[in-house]
């Protein structure tokens, strides 16, 4: 089976990524937006970022999935890297134009802040989206300084040609037949295909 790799730079700004469940180890966030669904489950989402000092605003976007289903529902939490609550709210997006909150939390010194996203098991589907401005310092995704990756060939007698589902974040590590490795940083990824 050949692996046909294509490598294109995203242009914009919005990144939807695996997202952690887990409180002990949150996704970094490494861009002004983030993406995500909630399901109709009691699931709990964290995101970490450093912010401060100074006025961090979090616009909270969320929309419906369908029309009709009573609105999607969802509540957020913004502590310190010792979970010290310092901000929480909740939004309800009754349809597809979807509703938005945005708040704005003077830090006082630079620190970790932690975002816990909630959807409710109550609520329908929905899209929902965070976008962080004013003093928030991102962390990049890591790169591992592999600009020239070389192209992957093989047999490519498959007709079928598969999309598969990565993370955005991370790097693989391929090891070819002939003994060379290839290096893929998923930052650069848009898509990956198995033909």
């Amino acid at each position: 089976m050949a692996f046909s790799l294509l490598f294109v730079f995203v242009l914009f700004n919005a990144a939807a990524f695996a997202q952690s469940t887990d409180p002990d180890s949150p996704t970094l966030v490494t861009q002004t937006v983030v993406q995500g669904k909630i399901t109709g489950e009691s699931v709990a989402y964290y995101y970490t970022f450093t912010a401060g000092p100074g006025v961090l605003k979090v616009t909270f976007d969320l929309k419906s999935q369908t029309a009709g289903d009573g609105g999607a529902y969802m509540t957020w939490q913004l502590t310190d890297a010792n979970f010290k609550e310092f901000e929480r709210g909740s939004i309800y997006g009754a349809n597809a134009a979807g509703e938005r909150e945005v708040k704005e939390i003077n830090l006082t010194k630079k620190q970790k802040v932690i975002l816990k996203a909630e959807g409710s098991a109550n609520s329908p589907p929905g899209n929902f989206k965070f976008q962080f401005t004013g003093a928030v310092a991102f962390t990049p995704a890591k790169s591992v300084g592999n600009e020239n990756i070389p192209e992957i060939s093989g047999d490519t007698t498959t007709q079928s040609t598969q999309q598969i589902c990565m993370p955005r974040n991370g790097v693989i590590i391929m090891t070819m037949k002939d003994g060379k490795k290839a290096k893929v940083d998923l930052s650069k990824v848009q898509k990956i295909e198995i033909q």
